[in-house]
C-alpha cells in the first residue's frame, strides 16, 4: 500500500487499524479500498459471501450496505461516507472534493451516473456470462471469507447464483440495455476529456475519476484491480469482445491510466 500515512492524523494513530467489512468482488468495496489506499489509512479487510456479509454488516454497523469500516469511534457505511469522511481530514493536496459548488454538484452528478449506471451495467453483464460458470464463480464469490461460508457457496451455489441472477434481472434484454449503457457514459466520457484535459474535473484527480475507474473496471480489466475477478483468459468469449472494446476505448484508456497511476496495491493489507 501507497504509504501516506504520515500525511494523515488520523487512522494510523490508533492503536489498531480499522477493519473494512467487504463482499468481495462488490464494485462497492472495491471503491472503498481503492479510496482507503489512496487516502493513506492503514486497515484490515473481513471479506465475507454474500448473503453473510450483509448479516455481519448489521451486527457491526447495523446495516446490510456494504462496505462498512469501522473503527474507534468510527462506522463508515459505504464509499461515499468513506471518501466524506477522509476528504475532510487528509492533507489538502489530496483532496478530491473541490471546493467549488459548481465542480462538487459535478461530482454529484458523476456519482449517479458512474457509481449508479455504470457500475450496475457493468455488474449486470458480467454476472450474467459468468455465473453459469460454477468452478470460475465459486471462489471470486467467497475468496478470502472464512471457510464456513466459501464451503456454503460451493454446496449452495445454485441459491447465490438464483438470488443474484434476482437481484440484478438477469436477462438477456437488461443485458442488452447494459451493454448500450457502457458504450454510453464511455463515450460521454471520452467526450469530456477530448482536448488537453487531464482528468474528468480538469487537470486534478477527484472522486469523479476514481468513481467511473472503479464501475468501469469489469470492463476493462485492470491489473491492479483489488477485488477477486477472472482474468480476461477465464472470460467467457462475449466477456472477452466487450472488454477488448472498451480498453481500446479513449475512456477504457483512461480508467486503465486512473488504475496505473493511483491503485498500486493488489488486494487487502
Amino acid at each position: 500500500m501507497l504509504d501516506r500515512g504520515e500525511q494523515l492524523n488520523m487512522e494510523s494513530n490508533q492503536e489498531s487499524a480499522p477493519i473494512l467489512f467487504t463482499y468481495p468482488p462488490s464494485l462497492d468495496c472495491e471503491l472503498g479500498r481503492f479510496l482507503l489506499e489512496y487516502y493513506g489509512v492503514h486497515y484490515t479487510e473481513r471479506r465475507h459471501a454474500f448473503i453473510f456479509s450483509s448479516f455481519v454488516t448489521l451486527w457491526h454497523g447495523f446495516t446490510v450496505i456494504f462496505p462498512l469500516l469501522c473503527g474507534k469511534s468510527l462506522r463508515l457505511v459505504g464509499p461515499l461516507s468513506i471518501a466524506d469522511y477522509y476528504d475532510q481530514h487528509c492533507a489538502p493536496e489530496l483532496r478530491l472534493w473541490p471546493d467549488a459548488p459548481q465542480a462538487q454538484a459535478q461530482i454529484q452528478s458523476d456519482w449517479n451516473l458512474f457509481n449508479g449506471s455504470l457500475a450496475t451495467a457493468t455488474a449486470v453483464v458480467d454476472y450474467y456470462y459468468l455465473l453459469p460458470h460454477r468452478e470460475q464463480m465459486v471462489g471470486p464469490l467467497s475468496d478470502g471469507a472464512p471457510a464456513s461460508e466459501q464451503d456454503a457457496v460451493r454446496r449452495a451455489y445454485p441459491v447465490f447464483r438464483g438470488l443474484l441472477s434476482l437481484l440484478l434481472q438477469l436477462n438477456p434484454q437488461h443485458v442488452e440495455q447494459s451493454v448500450g449503457v457502457i458504450r454510453s457514459v464511455f463515450d460521454t466520457v471520452a467526450t469530456r476529456l477530448a482536448g488537453v484535459r487531464q482528468y474528468l474535473l480538469g487537470d486534478r484527480l477527484t472522486l469523479s475519476d476514481l468513481t467511473f475507474a472503479v464501475a468501469a473496471a469489469p470492463a476493462v480489466l485492470p491489473s491492479t484491480y483489488g477485488g477477486p475477478i477472472p482474468t480476461f483468459d477465464q472470460m467467457p468469449p462475449e466477456v472477452q469482445a466487450l472488454v477488448t472494446e472498451m480498453r481500446a476505448h479513449p475512456a477504457g484508456v483512461f480508467a486503465l491510466r486512473i488504475y496505473e497511476k493511483h491503485r498500486k496495491c493488489f488486494g487487502p493489507s
